[in-house]
């Protein structure tokens, strides 16, 4: 099979993706844009996938640094002038260890702004009785939710939740795990999450949305294509949570994943802006703060706080795992590890920025 360069990729999957988007753009409501909610500048934080491990070792998940990577970055957040909120994009644990929360919960209690959790793949039990470690507690998913009562999460069990920033500015959490499959790591949205988020964005079509989930809305490599190897960073029903997005485009939603692990990367379809934000404990080792106001989104991506051998022992982890490398670059040499590091850093985003769209 001739490989395909990135560029390839993305023009061939947006061509896809709008041809779907095409079939239902009839489905976007039409009315009058109502007038705007003032939004002035606001910063906010996103940590993704931190992976905390009391007892971790390191692997391309630099889990024995997964602790002080967290602590790091509370400290620096913390050095944060004016952020409104900080999110932590799933993934807090390991594998859903109550011992690992423990830890988890105290860090994020130190930060100053308001934090917000959403539950990703490993923060609950495995229903694989394999990954299940002696020494540890395990979590279920509603017992993730109520031991993370307050960050977002209330007293009503549900998965998903919405929260008022400021006037113009809605924070919407979604929960598209699949906590009974024993080997499935992806995700599906409910149909019940679908019809809220329409709605949601619908009631509040005057003001910026910004929409947080672990799983990826839409792929951004070549092995994530369906049917590939990982598929899985991708929900099964991508195409109809982007319908959704699409339909409300006037609410001006803004589409924020993690569980990919990779350097902030950013696509534009449809008018809807989307984001795959990097992992606190695997390289690039990085987390992320946004400045967004009705007309632009802007966005820098700052290096965790540890030591420089950690950086690299990080990077030589990633060049390692065999798994995580996309299969055109699966055999070890300098123009694959080249293409590798590119995609995983994608260091020309490091900082930047987007103007949103209000159709």
């Amino acid at each position: 099979m001739k490989p395909v360069t990135r560029r390839q990729f993305i023009g061939t999957t947006t061509l896809s993706l709008l041809g779907a988007a095409v079939m239902t753009s009839g489905g976007r409501r039409v009315f009058a844009a109502p007038a705007t909610t003032p939004l002035q500048p606001v910063r906010f934080a996103v940590i993704s996938d931190p992976h905390v491990d009391i007892r971790g070792v390191n692997k391309m998940k630099m889990s024995a640094h997964s602790i002080e990577c967290l602590q790091h970055t509370v400290d620096d957040l913390n050095r944060e002038e004016e952020l409104a909120f900080v999110m932590v994009n799933g993934d807090l644990l390991q594998d859903g260890e109550l011992e690992n929360a423990r830890v988890v919960r105290d860090a994020l209690s130190v930060l100053k702004a308001p934090v917000f959790v959403i539950s990703g793949n490993h923060d609950y039990r495995p229903a694989n009785p394999k990954k299940l470690r002696q020494g540890f507690t395990y979590l279920s998913d509603g017992e993730f939710r109520k031991y993370f009562a307050g960050f977002g999460y209330d007293d009503s069990a549900r998965r998903y939740y919405a929260r008022q920033i400021v006037p113009g500015l809605r924070l919407i959490a979604l929960d598209a795990c699949l906590p009974a499959e024993e080997k499935k790591w992806g995700g599906r949205l409910p149909d019940e999450q679908l019809h809220w988020l329409d709605q949601e964005l619908f009631s509040h079509s005057d003001q910026v949305n910004l929409v947080f989930m672990h799983h990826n809305f839409l792929p951004w490599s070549v092995d994530e294509l369906r049917g590939g190897p990982k598929q899985w960073f991708c929900i099964d029903n991508a195409a109809e949570v982007r319908s959704v997005l699409e339909k409300n485009v006037q609410a001006t939603p803004i589409a924020f994943s993690g569980h990919r692990h990779i350097g902030l990367h950013t696509r534009e379809l449809n008018s809807v802006q989307y984001f795959a934000l990097p992992s606190l404990n695997s390289h690039p080792m990085r987390y992320s703060i946004f400045t967004v106001t009705h007309e632009q989104l802007s966005w820098k991506t700052p290096m965790v706080g540890v030591s420089e051998a950690t950086h690299l022992a990080a990077r030589q982890a990633l060049l390692q795992a065999s798994w995580w490398r996309d299969q055109q670059y699966r055999e070890s040499s300098p123009a694959n590890d080249m293409a590798v590091l590119g995609f995983y850093e994608n260091n020309d985003m490091i900082v930047g920025g987007r103007k949103l769209t209000r159709v």
